[in-house]
């Protein structure tokens, strides 16, 4: 196999997965979403908005983690899902 090979293989893989954690991300937000409505984050005496700056917390820190390992397409996806909360919480530009 050539490099050229190698490389379409490459990117042919990483679209799949990037397609994937797509699915994944909206099945994610879809169950929150669907928490919400039920009222499941209340009921845990949390706020829409204490519930998102704790996940947005907890999805940095992963950042900082992957960053570390020099695991940048972990990162990349998990920078996504950063992006969507901030988005909510109506921080994105400064993320």
């Amino acid at each position: 196999m050539t490099d050229k090979e190698l490389n379409r293989l490459a990117e042919l893989l990483f679209e799949k997965i990037m397609e994937r954690q797509d699915k994944f991300d909206t099945e994610y937000h879809e169950q929150v979403e669907a928490m919400m409505e039920k009222g499941f984050i209340q009921d845990h005496g949390l706020t829409n908005e204490e519930y998102f700056v704790g996940e947005l917390a907890r999805l940095q820190t992963i950042l900082a983690i992957y960053e570390d390992k020099e695991e940048y397409e972990k990162a990349a996806i998990i920078l996504k899902k950063i992006k969507k909360i901030a988005k909510k919480l109506g921080i994105n530009g400064r993320i």
